[in-house]
């Protein structure tokens, strides 16, 4: 009665820790597409992308344009009598240089966005299945909950009619006790998992996997690594061709500035505090132009920004070799991985699954019959345990395995 009572207890704690928010059922697709919908990191790379699109709009940057007016009260028609407006710019190519470049950094920002989308399709896919291992485990534990309840009991009734000893009593309530932490720990491990799930899925709500814990049926996985098909080598060659742009832009600073400026005569005749006889022309007021150009005549700082822009090129070079190598490292570490999880699945597939049923069962009914002593009993139930156990956590990292070499590949 204790015993049900327990899991009982149990049970109802994880269901009321799941159902701190409304729950849902959902397949793995589905958690990607709300993740690919609500995820706060790509709604941040996002926002960027339409950060830099908005300042594409500022490649046409201006200066000010500068109205001065003034009056000499001893002169008539020189331009000091004037309303002058003038206006200064860059040479055109400048522009040109600055629009390209804006350009480039706002497909660093796209290919960012596809690298974000990249990650989070990775932790979204890599959380789900180590939920259904969490799961998978609370199963197997509760099932074993009921396995050593019932051997309490057996113990507990044999020891009362003197057919065993306290030694044996103790210790089937030892192996209940200590299936009971390791329940205890599984039920927190699957709520962890749903929690950063959630946070994945930038919801309340309690994710519940739709589907049991299986191995992943993938049938792109021989397909070769090519880093060139890559979301990295997309975001990195962007930012190779956003350095070669603001290289472009850098060398602008050679070239010379404009300038031009318009003035009109202007003769104010409430200002005339010395009273000197002045009249505008009798054909209208004087008109005058200026063009100017701006020669620049040191150079240091420009040639220092110059190479500046150059070695952000040498460091992209850099980044790209290196980011090829650590990746295609990285997939052959995931391919041996793959291949060691394969054949740690296929055996517990063939022949542990099976081996471990068949023992739990003759176990108990050996036990029951008297047969087997408690030390065998338990010894057989634990290693029937681990086994199943061992069987989830092969699976689990099969499917990881197969994660990781997408995630590489890009998710295609």
């Amino acid at each position: 009665m204790k015993a049900i009572k327990y899991i009982l207890f149990i049970l109802m704690t994880y269901i009321g820790l799941v159902c701190q928010g409304q729950e849902v059922r959902l397949n793995l697709q589905e958690c990607i597409d709300a993740a690919l919908r609500d995820n706060l990191d790509l709604r941040s790379s996002n926002l960027e992308v339409a950060k830099s699109q908005d300042l594409q709009g500022s490649w046409l940057d201006l200066p000010q344009t500068s109205i001065s007016l003034s009056q000499d009260p001893t002169s008539g028609g020189s331009p000091d009598n004037a309303v002058t407006f003038s206006q200064s710019f860059e040479f055109p190519t400048s522009y040109v240089a600055k629009r390209k470049y804006l350009k480039a950094e706002t497909e660093v920002a796209k290919s960012n966005l596809n690298v974000s989308r990249n990650e989070v399709i990775r932790d979204v896919s890599s959380c789900y299945y180590t939920l259904l291992m969490a799961q998978r485990t609370v199963e197997i534990l509760q099932k074993q909950d009921s396995v050593y309840s019932h051997f309490v009991y057996l113990a507990d009734t044999r020891y009362k009619v003197g057919e065993i000893s306290h030694l044996e009593l103790i210790n089937a309530q030892r192996a209940y006790n200590e299936n009971k932490i390791e329940l205890q720990k599984a039920v927190q491990s699957c709520v962890t998992a749903q929690l950063a799930l959630g946070r994945l899925l930038n919801t309340d709500v309690s994710i519940v996997p739709s589907e049991p814990l299986a191995e992943i049926t993938d049938n792109n996985i021989q397909e070769p690594f090519i880093f060139e098909n890559t979301p990295t080598q997309g975001f990195l060659k962007a930012q190779m061709e956003a350095s070669r742009r603001n290289l472009s832009v850098a060398r602008q600073g050679f070239v010379p500035e404009l300038s031009i400026g318009v003035n009109v005569q202007a003769l104010i005749k409430g200002f005339n505090p010395y009273h000197i006889e002045r009249e505008r022309f009798e054909k209208g007021n004087f008109m005058g132009f200026e063009v100017g150009i701006s020669v620049p005549l040191f150079f240091g700082a420009q040639r220092a920004k110059v190479k500046a822009a150059k070695r952000d090129i040498e460091l992209n070079e850099v980044a790209m070799r290196q980011a090829r190598q650590t990746m295609e490292s990285q997939y052959q570490e995931a391919e041996n991985e793959l291949k060691r999880a394969r054949q740690v699945l296929d055996y517990y597939k063939r022949q542990g699954v099976t081996e471990a049923a068949a023992m739990a069962r003759l176990s108990q009914v050996e036990y029951d019959n008297g047969e087997i002593g408690y030390v065998e009993y338990i010894q057989n139930q634990q290693t029937a345990l681990d086994i199943q156990l061992k069987y989830a956590g092969a699976i689990n990292d099969y499917n990881q395995a197969i994660l990781m070499l997408n995630y590489l590949k890009g998710n295609k």
